[in-house]
């Protein structure tokens, strides 16, 4: 916390007043990790103060650790308060806004004394914090069991296509198809993010007879729309993005439709905790009345 603070606010008199020290003690702290490290991770300038070359290659990793700190933190105090079941739950950014608020409510009325931690995560990662026993359970985009992860789909999705206010496809009537899009620079999440949901769009282009190329490499489904809302581009995105309806971008279906790898529960079957199993209890019988469905048509 202490380099990160450095680091972000460029200054230890700021980063100091930031976290409610003095910068003697500031400067001792980074002193004493630098030495655990073997590192140097911060050179002051006539400015402030900026990371090494080392540093910023430790950056996300520390930025990492801190926010995972964050989360103990939280669920330590609301254990602290007397809750009971500690629940730790990745959820992608598309299903933050239709998967998860029915699925934490429902967890909330079958167990109302749970302490809960929610992290926002793509599906790379989730899959890896399950792996390490991190999170009990992610809304994450997997097609299939990828043991020992187990797989629950929630419910289908449709790719819709998000292009930038005053596109001439906007003015199209009807359902777009796919191929309509052959010439349009896209915005694309990398594959490593979610494999599974990359191949199933490039595979829907590929079907619709061009080969997707990606004018850039987003890190996140929100910034695609920030991008196309920027006019640099058009984007795939799921169904359940569009009910946000950001200004500068406007959607519309694709014919077909042009299916896209669904929202689901997953959960590490060598690791299933107490949490884990409620949740797939819980969205059993809360997706399996196709409420999933319905929320990815949003």
């Amino acid at each position: 916390a202490h380099f990160l603070a450095v680091a972000e606010e460029g200054h230890f008199g700021r980063a100091a007043a930031r976290l409610g020290l003095s910068q003697p003690p500031l400067s001792a702290q980074i002193q004493a990790l630098e030495a655990e490290l073997g590192v140097k991770l911060l050179e002051r300038t006539r400015k402030g103060a900026r990371p090494t070359r080392e540093g910023e290659a430790l950056l996300p990793v520390i930025r990492r650790l801190a926010e995972d700190a964050k989360q103990v933190e939280v669920l330590a105090r609301e254990l602290r308060a007397g809750r009971q079941m500690p629940m730790a739950l990745a959820c992608v950014t598309s299903a933050l806004f239709d998967f998860l608020p029915p699925l934490v409510r429902a967890l909330r009325d079958a167990q109302p004394d749970a302490a809960m931690a929610v992290q926002e995560m793509d599906t790379a990662d989730a899959v890896e914090a399950l792996r390490r026993g991190e999170v009990d359970f992610a809304l994450a985009r997997l097609d299939r069991d990828r043991l020992p992860l187990r797989v629950l789909p929630l419910g289908r999705d449709a790719l819709v296509v998000a292009l930038p206010e005053g596109h001439a496809l906007l003015g199209r009537p009807g359902p777009l198809p796919l191929s309509a899009l052959a010439r349009e620079p896209l915005m694309l999440l990398p594959r490593s993010i979610s494999p599974a949901y990359f191949d199933a769009q490039v595979s829907a282009c590929r079907a619709a007879g061009f080969e997707p190329v990606a004018v850039r490499e987003v890190s996140s489904a929100m910034a695609q729309l920030a991008f196309v809302a920027a006019g640099l581009g058009v984007a795939l995105v799921s169904s359940g993005m569009a009910v946000l309806r950001p200004p500068g971008v406007g959607f519309r279906e694709l014919a077909g439709p042009v299916a896209s790898v669904g929202v689901a529960l997953v959960w590490n079957g060598e690791r299933e905790s107490e949490a884990a199993r409620l949740a797939v209890s819980v969205a059993r019988g809360l997706f399996a009345a196709g409420h999933g469905e319905a929320a990815a048509a949003g």
